[in-house]
């Protein structure tokens, strides 16, 4: 009787450990970072105006 004792405070404190991990609340995708460019003014395209 004390096995099985035993395996019901196992069972719970096992229980009790993995409901406690991990994020609260629902499961989501992270965002897609987002690339930011840059251009220097030397490295901006030239505009040649022909009148």
């Amino acid at each position: 009787m004390q096995h099985f004792y035993a395996l019901m405070l196992l069972l719970a404190v096992s229980t009790i450990g993995l409901v406690g991990c991990g994020n609260k609340g629902p499961l989501y995708l992270p965002p897609e970072p987002v690339q930011e460019i840059t251009s220097e003014p030397s490295e901006a395209p030239e505009t040649t105006e022909s009148k």
